[in-house]
């Protein structure tokens, strides 16, 4: 997989927010987080993350939490290549259309 720009940050409220939903402090939430970002980068495709996320033996909060997140890497990395390769592309049909 590239390389992520993709960041998950909390704010305080929502910080607080998930910690009560999934009942964990926020080092536990911070641990989920880097579970989500591993998961995705050791994953080439959506069922490879989703058999992951299930052995990895979390609730079904955290797991959702995870794959919400990899979903959101998975969309970002997605939309990253169809516009660099419609960039290409234009660039490409700008210069043949220059030269003709």
């Amino acid at each position: 997989m590239t390389d992520l720009q993709y960041t998950t940050t909390f704010d305080k409220f929502e910080e607080e927010k998930l910690c009560n939903l999934l009942e964990c402090s926020s080092d536990d939430l911070g641990k989920i987080i880097s579970s989500a970002k591993n998961t995705f980068k050791e994953s080439e495709t959506v069922y490879d993350s989703v058999m992951r996320i299930l052995q990895q033996g979390h609730n079904l909060r955290e797991a959702t939490l995870i794959s919400f997140i990899c979903g959101k890497y998975f969309g970002y990395n997605q939309a990253e290549e169809q516009i660099e390769e419609s960039l290409k592309q234009k660039l490409f049909d700008a210069f043949n259309n220059s030269r003709g």
